[in-house]
């Protein structure tokens, strides 16, 4: 790989402008504080691949962007803030809302809080196990088998210091060659959490298996735990039965993956352009039916992580959150998104793919807005 130093904000610049961004709009010094004191490099550098570069070999400019301002980047860097902080906001009441709906439903069932949890944790168990097995290749396997017995022969022999270290090096070699597919990892996940102000208390009481009820593992786990949680319930134990989490299926997955990217503060937008590997059709279909939105702007739920996954989030949030309040809130907040997706979309008209995406997004938001209002 080429060797890339760390430049100054200054050298940022040059080097953007000889791969022929300009700085029409955004003047080079405004471009060296905004990559000094708003933003950076590699995180702003990320949107350009959304736009076009020369292609012909013969051209002088060939390999530099076309009609690419600096400000067209940072203005994708702002609009991706804002667009993680309406996921972060309606994922927070998704989970809240499916709690909700766990813990209604559980009571109105009758079940047993600490049996439901056994039941839970050993479905995961055994889903894993499949899992692994399917996956983990023995004949590549022996190489490692034999450098985990070097290891183990020399742990009796080793100070406190080296057998923690020989002991690491064997974990780091388990996980290779077991994919990082851990059966129990649900169950250690809640051990995990006494190392927080938040949750020592909760964790210290209630993460010894024999001390735990359902109710006190909704409250522990991660939005992956409580999906883990109301799959199982809904989908394995109770099969069909509840309409309410029939309708978000299919959405669940696309939901968590676009709030672990916001809730990591990843870029998000810059996945307009790229091709979804696995879209889910469902999403295609409810877009366009309850959503009333134009058939080929639907057809980008089938292509782009983004469109895919937001549009999955807004039909999940219809479907799950019920309270006025909420649903309120939410649709003024996807509301002023729109308006504020729609400022600047004069920058990305000459994009096809880009101009396409931010429209399809705006139009989610705007649907999205009048479906939950």
């Amino acid at each position: 790989m080429k060797d890339r130093p760390l430049i100054s904000a200054e050298r940022q610049v040059a080097h953007l402008a000889e791969r022929g961004v300009r700085f029409d709009i955004m003047g080079p010094e405004d471009a060296i504080v905004f990559l000094r004191d708003k933003n950076f490099f590699f995180k702003v550098k990320a949107f350009a691949k959304c736009f076009s570069r020369y292609r012909d070999p013969t051209s002088e400019n060939y390999g530099r962007y076309v009609n690419l301002d600096f400000a067209y980047l940072a203005e994708l860097t702002r609009l991706d803030h804002h667009l993680r902080e309406l996921v972060l906001s309606m994922t927070l009441d998704i989970e809240h809302y499916m709690k909700v709906h766990l813990n209604r439903t559980m009571m109105d069932d009758g079940v047993d809080g600490k049996e439901v949890l056994d039941l839970l944790f050993a479905h995961e168990r055994e889903r894993k196990e499949r899992l692994l097995e399917e996956r983990f290749n023995p004949q590549g396997s022996s190489a490692a088998i034999e450098r985990i017995g070097a290891i183990a022969d020399h742990l009796g022999g080793a100070d406190g210091a080296e057998q923690a270290k020989l002991l690491l090096e064997i974990l780091h070699i388990a996980e290779d060659q077991t994919l990082g597919i851990d059966p129990e990892h649900l169950e250690r996940s809640i051990s995990y959490l006494g190392d927080s102000n938040y949750t020592r208390d909760l964790a210290k009481k209630y993460r010894r298996r024999e001390n735990m009820y359902v109710w006190n593992y909704l409250e522990l786990v991660s939005f992956g735990g409580i999906i883990a949680l109301y799959k199982f319930y809904f989908y394995d134990l109770k099969k069909g039965q509840s309409k309410k989490a029939e309708s978000v299926k299919q959405l669940l997955f696309p939901v968590k993956a676009l709030r672990n990217a916001a809730a990591h503060n990843g870029n998000v937008m810059n996945t307009i352009g790229q091709r979804l590997q696995k879209p889910v059709g469902a999403i295609a279909t409810a877009a366009r039916e309850e959503l009333g939105i134009d058939r080929e702007l639907v057809a980008l739920t089938r292509r782009f992580p983004v469109v895919h996954d937001f549009t999955a989030l807004v039909l999940c949030f219809d479907r799950i959150v019920n309270d006025a309040d909420a649903r309120s809130e939410k649709a003024a907040g996807l509301h002023a998104l729109r308006e504020r997706f729609l400022e600047h979309a004069d920058y990305f008209m000459k994009q096809m793919e880009l101009s396409q995406g931010i429209k399809m997004l705006s139009e989610v938001m705007r649907s999205g807005a009048e479906a939950i209002s």
